[in-house]
């Protein structure tokens, strides 16, 4: 995405992951940086800061949300700050020079942080014991990358536990974590499936949810977008197999669902992504219903529940992209869990459109294929890397010139 202000293409994390302020009707064009630089522009009027684009007045809360997201983004790379890691971590580093002692993190596509000290975790499965505890997820449910590399609990063959310094994991690493929800195999006799978004009603009555299913093609970076699956248009001439339910209301449990069938074994060759999503219709955002939540079951025995997933809390958005159903080199279909919130609803589908296409630029490498914004922002911190280095060497230089015994007695002779 290029940025509207400096006008420089950046990744999409490098931008507000939503509107800036609710007065906003539209996602900032503005990159996280210069939005912060026109913010501070204005704060001898700090009760009067506005978006740059719309000049909605922003809340305290707004303003103080956007610091937050500033101070913790992943993306800054301060040579200072680097230096200053460096130095408090001297003493901390193994024989590859490498910090042995620190905080990393484990994200989640949905946004959640989870936080790690290096010098109490050492191996890719007591990771993912870490993982299980604060999460629940199951250790086979977890699929780790770091840079782009999927994190192997053993090795293959020898099964030798692998190390976090195996894959370059140190002080301030930044992990994502997907968590499988299930695994569609070639060899599992599933011709079909269906996937039940459903909601309960909101306190002002029988309210939509609508689920909708977006098609991608391509990986990595190609990814585009291709059909969109709603209760306005469920069927399409080029994806046969598939369809939509249209509105299915339970008025006896006070439940809605929208059912989409798909048998991915007949799907275009070219799918290679489904994603799901459940967005407000009248109501301003799925906050006001009860458990939105997803299950997936065979249509030939529907009360056997292949998986589910509920979202906890909807806050104040207008739409949650539930899950991911994705496409493995080897031809398997994986469903995992998102529960990303965006705004955005069949009104208007480009915020949801921009959301995804941050989850999919998210990663380096997918099936084998480069991202190339990505890996080139990974060569960038490396180079980052060194150069810190490379000022920390010198200064040990000076440092051990300046306290050179015989440099001493030099000066004191002058």
């Amino acid at each position: 995405m290029k940025c509207k202000d400096c006008r420089i293409d950046k990744l999409s994390h490098e931008f507000p992951v939503d509107t800036i302020s609710q007065k906003c009707s539209h996602v900032s064009g503005f990159c996280l940086r210069c939005l912060m630089k026109r913010l501070d522009v204005q704060k001898p009027n700090p009760t009067q800061q506005k978006c740059p684009e719309c000049n909605a007045v922003l809340s305290r809360q707004e303003i103080k949300d956007l610091n937050l997201a500033w101070e913790k983004a992943s993306f800054r790379v301060d040579i200072e700050n680097v230096l200053e890691l460096k130095l408090n971590n001297k003493n901390n580093l193994d024989h590859n020079g490498e910090i042995t002692e620190g905080d990393f993190y484990v994200i989640l596509l949905n946004g959640t942080k989870l936080n790690f000290k290096l010098e109490k975790i050492k191996t890719v499965e007591a990771l993912k014991e870490a993982i299980k505890k604060q999460t629940n997820v199951e250790n086979s449910k977890q699929k780790l990358i770091h840079k782009g590399v999927e994190l192997q609990t053993f090795s293959s063959p020898g099964r030798i536990k692998k190390q976090l310094s195996d894959y370059s994991i140190v002080a301030e690493s930044h992990i994502q974590l997907m968590v499988l929800l299930y695994s569609i195999s070639k060899e599992l006799s599933i011709n079909a499936l269906t996937f039940d978004l459903f909601w309960g009603y909101p306190k002002t009555g029988g309210d939509f949810l609508d689920g909708t299913c977006m098609l991608y093609t391509g990986t990595g970076s190609n990814s585009k977008h291709y059909r969109t699956f709603d209760y306005n248009t469920r069927n399409f001439i080029d994806v046969p197999n598939m369809s939509h339910s249209g509105d299915v209301m339970d008025n006896i449990n006070q439940r809605g669902h929208h059912r989409i069938t798909a048998n991915l074994a007949s799907m275009p060759h070219n799918v290679t992504k489904l994603y799901f999503i459940l967005s407000a219709f009248n109501s301003p955002n799925i906050g006001c219903f009860p458990n939105p939540s997803f299950k997936m079951f065979d249509p030939s025995y529907p009360e056997i529940q292949l998986c589910s997933y509920t979202i906890r809390s909807a806050a104040t958005s207008k739409a949650v992209i539930m899950c991911i159903v994705e496409k493995s080199e080897k031809g398997d279909w994986n469903i995992f869990e998102i529960g990303k919130l965006s705004d955005g609803n069949v009104w208007n589908y480009t915020p949801i459109l921009n959301t995804i296409t941050k989850d999919i630029d998210n990663i380096c490498i997918i099936d084998g294929n480069l991202n190339k914004k990505l890996y080139w922002q990974i060569l960038a911190e490396d180079l980052m890397k060194s150069i810190s280095e490379w000022e920390l060497s010198i200064k040990d230089v000076i440092f051990q010139y300046d306290n050179d015994p015989k440099h001493i007695a030099n000066l004191t002779k002058d």
